[in-house]
Parts: structure tokens; C-alpha cells; sequence
């Protein structure tokens, strides 16, 4: 955790220089990094279930949580042994359309489920669809949303307020603006490139360090 807020790493191995399971190993050992999600939405199902077995073993190893992402999981969550599932929100509308309970679509084991949002009403409808918590993108400018206007932190905090579930901040969140985020009052924050990427500081410093302090655990 980082300053009592989950922080979730989002991959993209389009983005690594280099081994992609090597990076996942770098990000798996640093304190502050508390959840993985692997979402590689190019991958064909069973590519993306031996990718995911192999991120989760490093994630598990590292004490994180292994989250799967998207429709591409949905037919496969028994067999992925996932910590969570996180979906767009309308593969979340259509989930609860087909099912009305989670069971049905064979994620019993799964312990939480989160959808993206990219507005105070859409959270409120995840909300309403049983999710657990919600992403609100994009809250800064990404290269990965080219095009799309940044929320600000602004919204991000009435957001929050108005919310009734977590909302986790998404969309070029790095080192430099995650406080900004915190003080808006995001339960948790995800980082994509800079973590991918390894441009930032923290990819290079020791555990144990004052500012990535360890606050709670997740529940």
C-alpha cells in the first residue's frame, strides 16, 4: 500500500522493454504495489490462461493479489484460480443480465469484482450491478486513451464523495501525481506505464523505504 491506498499495477507487455515476466517480477517485489491486474486483451483465451498462471505464481509468490481482466475470463475463472475479476462496464451489464449472481458465471472463488467507469453515474451503476469497487478513467492525460479529455482530480474527488463504492483512480497516474489522487479521497490507485515502463524511481529502489510503508492489509 502506499499511504494506506491499494495500488494496483495494470499490465501491458506491449509496453516492457525487455522480458515481460521479468518486470512483473521487479513489480511484484516492491512494497507498494499491492494487487496485479493482468489485462492483455489482444491474447486468445488459452494464451491468456498461461500467461495469467504465470503472473499470478509471480504475484502470489510476491504476497499480491492476481486479478483477471475482461470478457476473455469470464468462460475460464474456474480455471484461473484468480484473487478478482475487474470488467468494463458492459461486459459487467451483460454478465448481470445473463446470471444475476456471480455463481453462474463459475467465479464463486473470486473475492471481488470491479468494473471501469468513466463517470459518477457510471459507478453508480456498478454499484447497483454488485460491483466491488470502481475504476474512474481517464483522471489525467494517457497516452493509452489518446484523445480522451482528462476527469481532473477535481471530479475524481466529487466522484468520491458521491460514491458508494471504492473508487480506484486510473489514467496517467504515476509517482508524481498519486498524492494528488489520495487527497481527492481514491481508496486506490492504478498504474499502468510507469510500472510497465520502469521509468520511475521505484522500480530501482530497495523495500523498507519510509514513503512506501506498508499501511493495512487488503481485505
Amino acid at each position: 500500500m502506499y499511504r494506506g491506498r491499494i495500488i494496483a499495477c495494470i499490465t501491458n507487455r506491449h509496453l516492457v522493454e525487455g522480458d515481460f515476466l521479468a518486470q512483473i517480477e521487479r513489480v511484484a517485489a516492491m512494497e507498494m504495489v499491492d494487487w496485479i491486474i493482468v489485462r492483455e486483451k489482444d491474447l486468445r483465451s488459452e494464451e491468456y490462461r498461461m500467461l495469467f498462471a504465470k503472473v499470478a505464481r509471480i504475484a502470489h509468490k510476491g504476497g499480491k493479489k492476481c486479478l483477471a481482466h475482461g470478457r476473455i475470463a469470464l468462460g475460464r475463472m474456474s480455471e484461473l484460480g484468480a484473487d478478482g475479476l475487474h470488467l468494463p462496464l458492459d461486459a459487467l451489464r451483460e454478465w448481470r443480465a445473463a446470471s444475476g449472481r456471480r455463481s453462474a458465471l463459475q467465479v464463486d472463488a473470486v473475492q471481488f469484482v470491479g468494473a471501469s467507469a468513466h463517470s459518477a453515474a457510471e459507478i453508480a451503476e456498478a454499484a447497483v450491478l454488485g460491483a466491488d469497487y470502481a475504476t474512474l478513467s481517464p483522471v489525467f492525460a494517457t497516452a493509452c486513451k489518446p484523445g480522451a479529455a482528462p476527469l481532473g482530480t477535481a471530479a475524481l474527488a466529487a466522484a468520491c464523495k458521491a460514491s458508494p463504492l471504492p473508487v480506484f483512480a486510473l489514467g496517467g497516474i504515476g509517482m508524481d501525481n498519486l498524492d494528488a489522487c489520495i487527497e481527492a479521497g481514491a481508496a486506490g490507485c492504478c498504474m499502468m506505464s510507469e510500472l510497465m515502463r520502469c521509468i520511475c524511481s521505484i522500480c530501482s529502489v530497495p523495500l523498507g523505504l519510509e514513503f512506501l510503508k506498508v499501511h493495512g492489509t487488503i481485505k
